[in-house]
């Protein structure tokens, strides 16, 4: 006979399977070898408990000793890891529960009503997590992007990620009128002697919070995807032993940054700012997991949202 908090394990998959992971009960039904009829009623339980919200609120048991486990290896102040709901964990099929997860925290954060800065990260993470954000009217709020410009037309711009957030808010936002990537250092430092983008940095030092995504070098990386470098440059960056990018800046596996090549073209967030600020970081897809390790050795990280496998492949690593 099951215990009840097994019984509860199962009633808080089941919801997110079917509310996050976007499957039907009978489908979830087939998946866990259960009757058509209890998954209807662990739905229905989930509802009954306040589980089910905006957002489902509270992670499996396993998922929990993962958080716990990442809070103190790496000293965060918070964690949240959601289940797995397919054998297949890349970032597209992981992508609507992680940013599931990194929406309710934006909104928590959000709830408060007073003035508030936050600094906010580009890509295909924080894109998702704008979209699953729901719709909370803040006036009092300033989005800031943290890095340059994509240049590609895309939703994951950084441009587009504060734009889609002043929709949702009614707030304020700030975006870079610069790329990412430059020609030169000597073109990095010109932006940034420009008026509009000391102004954003400056707006950065009053930030209650940095919100990014996890960038990865590799195949899939949105290094490639978004046509920021070419496949020489790819290769440098690897040689390098480049395994991350936060908010611009290159990190190695130990979570050292990194000085030479494509780092001192990038603009990205100041490093000083990093580490005197509250910095989460969101990451999907198993592909992502030794970016994610990096990003965790290097100490600037407060809290960490991210997937059962990816979580699970880290420690196991380690």
């Amino acid at each position: 006979m099951s215990s009840s908090t097994e019984i509860q394990d199962q009633i808080r998959e089941i919801a997110w399977m079917h509310y996050v992971g976007g499957l039907t009960q009978a489908q979830i039904a087939t998946r866990r070898g259960l009757s058509k009829m209890k998954v209807h009623r662990f739905v229905q339980t989930a509802h009954e408990q306040g589980l089910v919200k905006i957002f489902v609120n509270n992670v499996p048991t396993n998922c929990m000793d993962l958080e716990s486990r990442l809070i103190e290896r790496y000293g965060l102040s918070s964690c949240t890891i959601v289940p797995d709901v397919n054998e297949l964990q890349t970032m597209d099929v992981s992508m609507p529960a992680v940013a599931s997860a990194g929406a309710r925290f934006l909104h928590g954060r959000l709830e408060n009503t007073d003035q508030m800065i936050l600094g906010i990260g580009s890509g295909r993470t924080m894109s998702a997590i704008v979209k699953a954000m729901p719709t909370i009217k803040r006036k009092k709020a300033e989005f800031i992007s943290v890095t340059g410009d994509f240049a590609a037309l895309s939703d994951a711009n950084p441009f587009e990620v504060i734009h889609a957030l002043i929709d949702k808010t009614g707030g304020k936002g700030y975006a870079f009128t610069a790329p990412l990537i430059v020609d030169s250092e000597a073109d990095r430092d010109l932006f940034l002697r420009q008026r509009s983008i000391r102004e954003s940095f400056e707006r950065l030092r009053d930030a209650s919070l940095i919100m990014i995504g996890v960038g990865h070098v590799g195949p899939g990386s949105f290094f490639r995807s978004f046509g920021l470098i070419t496949d020489a440059e790819q290769g440098d960056m690897i040689r390098q032993g480049v395994v991350a990018d936060l908010a611009g800046n290159l990190i190695d596996d130990t979570g050292a940054f990194i000085d030479s090549g494509i780092a001192k073209r990038m603009l990205g967030m100041e490093r000083d700012l990093m580490r005197n600020r509250e910095i989460v970081a969101v990451c999907a897809g198993i592909e992502k997991w030794q970016a994610a390790r990096a990003a965790l050795r290097s100490g600037l990280l407060n809290g960490f949202i991210s997937s059962f496998s990816v979580a699970q492949r880290i420690l196991d690593a380690e």
